[in-house]
């Protein structure tokens, strides 16, 4: 029997309960007075921070309910803490590098717009991608990008030490999103 023998390459995509509370709130929420980036010099995107103050994890919990649901996992006992939230604007040539977000633990996108041909894409890099023969890819077996259709309210969850991007965005239109990093305490 073929066995998937490591799995920590995992991402959810989930349409919110609450997905017209989230938008409302992310698309009209206050900007933080700290504006300021320091990982932002291999990409080219418009970066607003986020104000939300503490009712922010409420808005994500019924996502983050779902999530840790289906990977079977209590997460009463959890203390999850939001590290950071940002507003990006993607305008033609923009584009996000291959990254992660470590060190922290969970962190989550929020398409704000839908998905037009030409825009740019959000993808999965494999780390381990250079390490695959052509004949296995050739093969079609073994994928070193994974790609996601945005989808306006769609929000993606992933481990932090997953690297992702955005391909380069070709059209007129604007795409936004809104990208945010949680931390979380497993100690009693």
């Amino acid at each position: 029997m073929l066995q998937n023998t490591f799995t920590h390459y995992i991402h959810n995509e989930i349409i919110p309960p609450n997905k017209d509370e989230l938008l409302y709130e992310l698309e009209n929420a206050e900007l933080d007075v700290h504006q300021n980036f320091d990982w932002n010099d291999a990409c080219l995107v418009d970066l607003e921070r986020l104000d939300l103050g503490e009712k922010t994890i409420s808005l994500f919990r019924p996502t983050l309910e779902i999530f840790f649901e289906e990977m079977n996992i209590d997460a009463s006992k959890l203390k999850i803490f939001l590290s950071e939230i940002w507003r990006n604007t993607y305008k033609k040539g923009f584009f996000q590098e291959v990254h992660d977000h470590t060190p922290l633990h969970l962190s989550g996108v929020v398409f704000l717009t839908d998905e037009q041909d030409g825009d740019g894409r959000f993808y999965f890099h494999h780390r381990h991608d250079a390490e695959i023969s052509k004949e296995w890819r050739d093969l079609n077996v073994f994928h070193g990008r994974a790609w996601i259709k945005a989808e306006r309210g769609k929000v993606i969850l992933f481990p932090s030490f997953m690297l992702h991007g955005v391909s380069i965005h070709k059209t007129d239109n604007l795409r936004k999103t809104v990208s945010f990093n949680l931390a979380f305490d497993t100690s009693s």
